[in-house]
């Protein structure tokens, strides 16, 4: 199977993203890497509108600044999921431009709330994320993964 990571967030870097050295400033690659696990989270069915009966909530984030990249450059992200299990979900995103060059990676570990309370994720979603992982279960994983779990997931790419 060929290894075709989920692209779900594109854009062009805007002035106001750039910092002094002419370069995207360091919490805009945070920014796009929270706007791509929202994409996530809503093709997985988390409703924006009521978060609160179901939604993750980031627990651990560890970014990579690879590349700088300037005001007007199209950039995209793609994601994986190295793990989950009934509550929690591990993503993998990466960040490049369109001339495919890696400018960031960034590494998510979330949690499913349901009123306010770690819950188990509902049985369509977990069933969402399955299916993911299952399509990517046999990828290498990516060189630059660190740990950001404290425990391991059921299903985890790290073994």
């Amino acid at each position: 199977m060929a290894e075709t990571a989920v692209t779900l967030w594109r854009g062009t870097v805007p002035e106001d993203w750039i910092d002094y050295n002419g370069h995207m400033t360091e919490f805009r690659y945070l920014h796009v890497f929270g706007d791509t696990s929202d994409v996530f989270y809503c093709d997985i069915g988390v409703d924006p509108e009521n978060a609160d009966i179901g939604a993750y909530y980031t627990l651990a984030t560890q970014l990579r600044h690879l590349s700088e990249c300037r005001v007007g450059t199209s950039i995209y992200t793609t994601t994986e999921v190295l793990g989950y299990d009934e509550k929690r979900v591990h993503l993998f995103h990466r960040l490049f431009d369109d001339d495919d060059k890696l400018l960031a990676t960034g590494e998510h570990l979330a949690i499913h709330v349901a009123y306010k309370t770690a819950a188990p994720a509902s049985t369509e979603m977990q069933g969402k994320i399955a299916a993911l992982f299952d399509d990517q279960r046999t990828w290498p994983v990516p060189e630059r993964v660190g740990s950001v779990l404290t425990r391991p997931l059921t299903f985890s790419r790290l073994g």
